[in-house]
């Protein structure tokens, strides 16, 4: 619809434009008529559809209205501003005057008016669910506690969870006047089952679910049940509401009788195979319908019907285990407690992923998906393989910890490639700052675990960092093989303060280096002001005063550089950068007032509409760490920036994988200890374990001391 209203008010703008060129002013006339009275009903129809859709979206996700009626609103000025002095000059000078009286224009607003009052608020009610009216605490309870006793009864072989589960297919379409209830478990005699058990009467049914369970359920595995308590029949309205009716975590589909639960939905990836921007396939935004249908095992033809025909279902959820059961938020379990035993345990469970994703060659494994059991092994990224060592190195313990680190150090030799004095690292995809500046601090940061192995790589690596720096102190993004110096016009997002952070550690080890392997160094007073250029510039042109008040990039790792330099070179400014840095990112950490969704509190994100990225809020929670550290060295108050703090790493700790919530993954001894990207993209990765298990345990160190 907006696109061909766009196009109709175009077209009238060219014909416009013709008739003036032919000097036909009776056509003219009539066009601008036309053309006027178009742009009215266009900014009256698209004004009125967008009210509609930012009411029905603020009822959808609660405490939304300041959010969408802000980007409405924007959206609606710019529009007005192609519609309106249009309609109001074409009107004015265009049609004849009786039509333009204010006895006409009154009724006309009075009619227009009454027509926004009356229908706009249909389309809030639309947003809402019908209730099954015999759900109640009671069912929920009594259904727990059969569970409950489930769960006791003596485990049969090793523990299986209900990875692999299809849809369950319903005896009677869904409605409020009958309970329904998805079982997933796994079965006695292999495999997995997938039930729908409906009811009138919540007794017969929980009879049911035991009956189901005793006859065929494997004891001691996992079961996932999932309670109806509304539905809410969906139909097209138009594609950017469509993608946002079904919420991640909080809501189920069902298509006739076949129906996925919230968490069948979350695992599957449904919410990232939405892709608006073909050009930017990292963008996802939504859910699919098309892998929604394709989950449920619809006909191939339905693939062009959108939202017709689908039923979205909000549940209650449990999943039980050897270890009793446990209810489900959002998909997950209940977390360990913020205390200085929790925060361990989730660093000791991060820790123990990364040790059990390392291959014999001291790589680590770079994804693993947790539904599928789907590993890859063979991307070797230098950045993140050193991310994680570096990780390792500042907050692992255990007899392991040592052999661990040493072998993956020992994976960046391979891909060493030396140019006399100096080497560069290469993954396959260029000599770029940070495949080798990230390795360099790995290295110097783990040398006092590991010993002197790696000096004689550490001394052509720096000196490298040394040769990639520009005169103002800046570095240059990449190495070019051939003229052996550094090449590129641009900054490399991360790679400058991971650079820095490394010329740090170097000047705080000189000493130590001084006459081994990593000859030849650098003097003292080079290193001082190799550094003292480096941060002078970071901390002050690359980033104008002006722009501070507005917005960065990624610069955490600036940050750390500056944590690091409190005991051996500090510098002013460039600890206000990441002073200032931290403080720009605060305000999108969401804090108890500003969210309906009480997990959503500590994660970074823009709003209820998007479930915030676990990787973007360990990002801010090692830049928070660091800015901390910082001002408490500054002798500045951290009163608001600790209280932040806590909400960030609860918020992490909730998205860790524990062995309760790995209720479907089909390997979970890979699984438990990970991190994944955020709620609605399962996919682990290394490098989002080795930046939660960063800002967890520092920001642990800074709430409840070392």
């Amino acid at each position: 619809m907006f696109a061909l209203i766009l196009t109709l008010l175009a077209l009238l703008h060219v014909a416009t434009g013709i008739t003036a060129l032919l000097k036909k002013p009776d056509w003219l006339l009539q066009i601008w008529r036309v053309l006027s009275v178009a742009s009215a009903v266009a900014f009256l129809v698209v004004g009125w559809s967008m009210a509609a859709a930012a009411i029905y979206v603020a009822k959808l996700y609660l405490r939304l209205g300041p959010s969408v009626a802000g980007g409405i609103v924007a959206a609606g000025v710019l529009f007005a501003l192609l519609t309106v002095p249009m309609a109001i000059w074409g009107g004015r000078y265009t049609w004849p005057s009786r039509f333009r009286s204010a006895k006409r224009l009154g009724i006309g607003a009075g009619i227009i008016s009454g027509v926004f009052v009356l229908t706009l608020p249909l389309a809030g009610s639309a947003a809402q669910s019908e209730q099954v009216r015999l759900v109640d605490a009671r069912f929920s309870s009594r259904l727990s506690d059969e569970l409950e006793s489930f769960s006791h009864e003596e485990a049969n072989g090793a523990r299986r969870t209900v990875a692999g589960a299809g849809p369950a297919v319903c005896k009677w379409p869904l409605d409020t006047e009958r309970i329904t209830v998805l079982l997933a478990f796994a079965a006695r005699s292999g495999g997995v089952r997938s039930l729908c058990l409906q009811s009138a009467d919540g007794r017969v049914l929980i009879h049911k679910v035991s009956r189901e369970l005793e006859r065929r359920g494997r004891a001691g595995s996992t079961v996932v049940v999932d309670v109806v308590k509304a539905v809410k029949p969906l139909k097209r309205r138009f594609p950017l509401l469509d993608t946002l009716e079904v919420r991640p975590g909080i809501d189920g589909v069902c298509e006739e009788q076949r129906c996925l639960p919230a968490w069948q939905l979350t695992l599957g990836d449904a919410f990232g195979e939405n892709h608006p921007l073909p050009s930017i396939p990292e963008v996802s935004y939504g859910f699919s319908t098309e892998s929604v249908r394709k989950a449920l095992g619809s006909t191939p033809d339905s693939n062009g019907r959108g939202l017709d025909g689908l039923v979205r279902i909000e549940t209650e959820s449990f999943a039980a285990d050897g270890n009793g059961v446990h209810r489900l938020v959002r998909t997950r379990t209940t977390p360990p407690s913020l205390s200085a035993a929790g925060v361990e345990q989730v660093v000791r469970a991060a820790q123990k992923y990364i040790e059990n994703a390392q291959e014999p060659d001291g790589t680590f494994r770079y994804s693993l998906d947790p539904l599928t059991g789907n590993e890859d092994k063979q991307t070797l990224n230098l950045p993140r393989q050193a991310g994680t060592t570096y990780a390792l190195c500042e907050l692992g313990t255990g007899p392991q910890l040592a052999a661990t680190v040493e072998r993956a150090l020992g994976a960046f030799e391979p891909t060493e490639k030396r140019f006399g004095k100096v080497s560069a690292l290469n993954d396959g995809t260029g000599f770029g700052l940070g495949k080798s500046g990230l390795p360099l601090l790995a290295m110097l940061r783990c040398r006092q675990l590991v010993g002197a192995g790696n000096d004689r790589l550490i001394g052509q690596l720096s000196r490298l960092m040394m040769r990639l720096q520009r005169e103002n102190g800046s570095f240059f993004p990449a190495f070019d093989e051939r003229k052996k110096r550094g090449t590129g016009d641009y900054e490399q997002l991360y790679a400058a303060g991971q650079a820095v952070l490394s010329l740090v550690l170097l000047e705080q080890q000189l000493a130590d280096l001084k006459g081994g392997a990593a000859e030849p160094l650098p003097s003292a007073a080079d290193l001082k002001s190799a550094l003292d250029r480096a941060m002078a510039y970071y901390g002050g042109p690359y980033w104008p005063r002006p722009l501070r008040d507005f917005f960065f990039f990624e610069e955490g790792w600036h940050c750390l550089a500056a944590r690091h330099a409190l005991t051996s070179h500090r510098n002013d400014a460039y600890e206000r950068l990441c002073i200032d840095y931290v403080a720009s990112r605060m305000r999108f950490v969401a804090r108890a007032e500003d969210t309906s969704e009480p997990n959503f509190v500590g994660g970074y994100g823009v709003s209820d509409l998007f479930p915030p990225r676990n990787t973007a809020t360990a990002g801010i929670g090692e830049a928070l760490n660091a800015a901390i550290t910082i001002k408490q060295k500054r002798g500045e108050d951290v009163t608001h920036e600790k209280a932040l703090l806590r909400d960030v790493v609860s918020f992490l700790q909730r998205a860790q994988w524990s062995e309760a919530s790995c209720y479907a993954c089909l390997k979970p001894q890979l699984v438990v200890g990970g991190f994944s990207q955020m709620l609605a993209a399962p996919d682990i990765r290394i490098d989002y374990v080795q930046h939660a298990m960063s800002a967890i345990g520092h920001g642990g160190r800074l709430l409840f001391g070392s």
